[in-house]
């Protein structure tokens, strides 16, 4: 409106030639801005619901039911890529009473504290496309679908020697190690106990940290963020073995 009235007031009041350019281009913001608004609040306009064993995704033309069986893995993203955007009107449906929220992981939890505005993907088994949850949403699908994971997999500090994960085409964790797969140079593989630190860098990558041959700390490899999935889990499963080192240490 303001754009709209200071347009009209120099077009019946200019000054010179340049005030009745000025207007004009004013007027037409007055147009282009809430047309842009609208069309963000439309794309926006979603809810997330999400249950114990599930989650549904509803928008203005489309719901995608998925049952925790039935989704692949949650994939960190900085991209709003997916078919649908889950925003904040209408945030979370239904989130089941005692389901837990906040995973047991410092380093998921201070991955969340870095990442405010955080967007996950639903990567589903059938290999469609993926569908985009952001903010809050994407936070607590994450926490929620990853403590079912724990659940179905019974992932304790005693059996994390032998499980196997897959993180996505590039990174897999299989009998106590990460194995970073590189079509070139081929397969780096790193076990827990030879990991000093996990760190998520600025350029959106995850780093893995080991010591090299002289006791130097130093980076082994690294992974893109937007290509792992269920990047909660990995650390998890990277803070269960600091646990255990501690008993071990304790012992």
């Amino acid at each position: 409106m303001l754009f709209g009235a200071a347009g009209l007031f120099f077009i019946l009041n200019p000054i010179d030639q340049g005030d009745v350019i000025a207007s004009y281009v004013t007027l037409g913001a007055a147009v282009i801005v809430p047309i842009a608004l609208l069309l963000i609040g439309n794309k926006i306009r979603s809810q997330v619901t999400i249950y114990e064993e599930g989650v549904v995704v509803e928008t203005r033309n489309n719901e995608y039911r998925f049952h925790f069986s039935e989704i692949a893995g949650i994939r960190d993203t900085s991209s709003d890529d997916g078919v649908t955007i889950a925003g904040n009107f209408g945030l979370i449906g239904a989130l089941v009473v005692g389901v837990a929220a906040e995973i047991a992981s410092s380093a998921a939890n201070a991955h969340r504290r870095k990442h405010r505005i955080r967007s996950v993907n639903i990567v589903p088994n059938n290999d469609s496309r993926e569908i985009s949850v952001v903010k809050t949403g994407g936070d607590e699908l994450s926490a929620v679908y990853t403590q079912w994971v724990i659940n179905q997999k019974s992932i304790t500090e005693e059996n994390i020697g032998s499980l196997n994960v897959v993180f996505g085409d590039s990174l897999e964790f299989n009998n106590g190690a990460f194995i970073h797969k590189h079509r070139r140079r081929g397969d780096t593989s790193l076990t827990l106990e030879d990991i000093t630190r996990i760190e998520d860098i600025d350029d959106g990558s995850l780093h893995f940290y080991a010591l090299n041959e002289k006791g130097k700390e130093k980076c082994l490899f690294t992974v893109v963020i937007t290509a792992i999935v269920n990047l909660d889990l990995l650390f998890y499963i990277y803070e269960l073995s600091l646990d255990d080192e501690d008993l071990n240490d304790e012992e």
